[in-house]
């Protein structure tokens, strides 16, 4: 069974069972990761841990005691390389001076990423990466109680507490809208991620309307898709975009999955592409030179936000400082999917 309490006053495991409203053997076996708990049970234990900010006796005594030479990175999923990547940045930087990387993904769920943080805090991480600004206040009470220091990375907004180690998604898609309406485009659309819970996807959007807006054009004319990162996402929403009365001559997707998807669709459709229609992706993924025409896209400095992020992990603290905020810039790579405006 696991320890019964928390050192130093904190959250006792009695605790934990009592606000879950089951047995401490339930509490504990949950605590050590053990399979054979009912899913209800086990949300129950997680949550109460969590709000408690319990943390066992091993751990605490581990994180007071000695460095543990742990970094733990929670980012949303391992299925595009974009944020492989980051991660090798990451965790090549951190070797270099003895420090492992303990990886967890969160498949874009809040509740689930406070599940893991919990769990990094218990193997006793001394450093946490996550990606993006958006969090539950659970997660960032959690580090901040256990005094975890943290690392934003895809964004450059000034944190509370940690370090924020990125780029500005609004000046991105601001970015993608400036060049397309440079070309001529003036019927512009979107394919966006999944907004909600995602600061990153949100600020593309707002950027890429905001800029519409600026340049004399209604951003509320501009139809906008939103879609899971996946190559059938796209291929639907880009047919949600053709199927529309007045089509647009140009699409920005908020990443190079989704673009690819527009494009399967365009060449199913029989549609030209730059001449009917241009496309513009994001994070420049090996995927983008594979495509036919090549896809233009905007590049996202992974492989430095991990190795920056590792810097300010490993600075000592009169140091860190002035490393809590970090502003990378981003790039256009023009290729084939885009050109001129074609006339209407």
């Amino acid at each position: 069974m696991a320890d019964q309490g928390s050192e130093g006053g904190g959250a006792k495991l009695v605790d934990v069972a009592r606000l879950a409203n089951c047995s401490l053997a339930t509490a504990s076996r949950v605590l050590n990761g053990n399979p054979r708990v009912g899913q209800d049970e086990r949300e129950r234990v997680m949550r109460a841990a969590a709000e408690l900010g319990y943390v066992p006796n091993g751990s605490a005594r581990a994180l007071r005691s000695t460095r543990s030479r742990l970094v733990g990175a929670i980012i949303p999923t391992l299925d595009h390389a974009i944020y492989a990547t980051m991660v090798e940045g990451l965790q090549a930087r951190l070797a270099e001076s003895g420090v492992s990387v303990i990886i967890s993904t969160s498949h874009y769920d809040l509740d689930l990423e406070l599940e893991q943080a919990r769990l990094l805090v218990e193997r006793g991480a001394e450093s946490i990466v996550l990606v993006g600004s958006t969090h539950s206040a659970q997660t960032m009470a959690l580090l901040d109680q256990k005094r975890v220091d943290h690392v934003f990375t895809y964004t450059s907004a000034p944190a509370e507490s940690g370090a924020a180690i990125g780029f500005d998604n609004e000046k991105a898609g601001a970015a993608a809208a400036r060049f397309l309406l440079d070309l001529g485009h003036t019927r512009l659309g979107m394919i966006a991620g999944i907004t909600t819970n995602n600061d990153r996807a949100k600020g593309r959007l707002d950027g890429f309307l905001s800029e519409v807006a600026a340049r004399g054009h209604d951003p509320e004319a501009v139809p906008v898709v939103e879609g899971a990162y996946k190559v059938e996402s796209g291929r639907q929403a880009m047919r949600s975009l053709m199927d529309l009365q007045q089509r647009p001559t140009a699409v920005f997707c908020g990443s190079d999955i989704l673009a690819t998807g527009a494009i399967k669709y365009c060449h199913q459709q029989g549609i030209a592409i730059p001449k009917d229609i241009s496309i513009v992706g994001f994070d420049n993924l090996e995927i983008a030179e594979l495509t036919a025409p090549e896809l233009t896209t905007l590049e996202v400095p992974a492989r430095e936000m991990g190795n920056l992020a590792a810097n300010y992990i490993l600075a000592p603290a009169t140091q860190k400082r002035h490393l809590r905020q970090t502003e990378l810039p981003i790039r256009i790579i023009v290729r084939g999917s885009t050109g001129a405006a074609p006339r209407l």
